[in-house]
């Protein structure tokens, strides 16, 4: 009878609850639920109050200070992976087996970092994962609640691989690269970009919220030469699409950077 009450209170939007997942504490600020708030007559946006537990002091002082707690936002484009499906992950995990113990991997597009833990998980610590992104409050969440010395997240774009040499990393994840992209020309530089800082042999893996726009991934993909190109299956909740590549051997570009590098070095 208590549980059919709580329920009901629920699908009222008269309660708030509180999650806690992995010690980090999300409490509702709005009475309506999730799913209410994305839905078609919904707000398009949910908050929470989320608190973080004190590091464990061999990452106390990895590379951004503690901070005790923050609000956060869901929305469409701002998924968290703690409240709800985040299909960014679910992709990076089919490269289980491509990411190697001591691999530098390059996550553009991380979102709110739950997929960039994945890939830190893989490399481990002797490997690096660099996840940039273009929203301050992901950045800022994904800082305290995915912490590890071996996994930078960095607020920009594209511009933010100018100073990463040719072939330095092992694979690069990118999501919705040509989202800013005006025309063309424009997205035949950003792939380029990302294809310069890849190694030869390392995978390119491009993720697309929008399906009906992956076929121009997968044309330029194919365009500069990637081997092995296929289609991973669509996310069955959202319905996102991926490509997986990979970039043949003797392909370095005039900054080689002669080995790939793990994030500590």
């Amino acid at each position: 009878m208590l549980n059919r009450a709580r329920r009901l209170s629920r699908a009222l939007g008269l309660s708030r609850r509180k999650i806690v997942v992995a010690g980090i504490a999300y409490r509702e600020v709005s009475n309506i639920s999730l799913r209410r708030a994305l839905g078609e007559t919904g707000p398009g946006v949910k908050e929470y109050e989320v608190v973080f537990p004190r590091p464990v002091a061999d990452i106390e002082g990895a590379q951004h200070a503690h901070r005790d707690s923050m609000r956060i936002r869901f929305t469409h484009r701002r998924r968290f992976a703690d409240l709800g499906h985040d299909p960014r992950v679910r992709f990076v995990r089919s490269l289980r087996g491509v990411i190697r113990p001591g691999d530098r991997v390059l996550d553009l597009g991380c979102g709110t970092g739950a997929g960039s833990a994945e890939l830190a998980f893989g490399v481990g610590p002797s490997g690096g994962v660099v996840a940039i992104n273009r929203d301050g409050e992901s950045i800022r969440f994904a800082r305290q609640r995915y912490r590890a010395n071996h996994l930078a997240y960095e607020l920009g774009w594209l511009d933010t691989l100018a100073g990463e040499l040719d072939g330095a990393f092992n694979a690069a994840i990118a999501v919705d690269l040509f989202r800013d992209a005006k025309d063309d020309p424009d997205r035949t530089r950003a792939i380029a970009e990302l294809w310069r800082v890849v190694c030869d042999g390392g995978t390119v893996l491009l993720i697309c919220s929008d399906p009906e726009a992956s076929e121009s991934y997968e044309q330029r993909l194919e365009g500069l030469g990637a081997e092995c190109v296929r289609r991973l299956e669509p996310d069955p909740v959202l319905g996102w699409v991926a490509m997986r590549g990979t970039k043949p051997e003797g392909t370095r570009g005039t900054r080689d950077s002669g080995s790939v590098r793990g994030a500590g070095d």
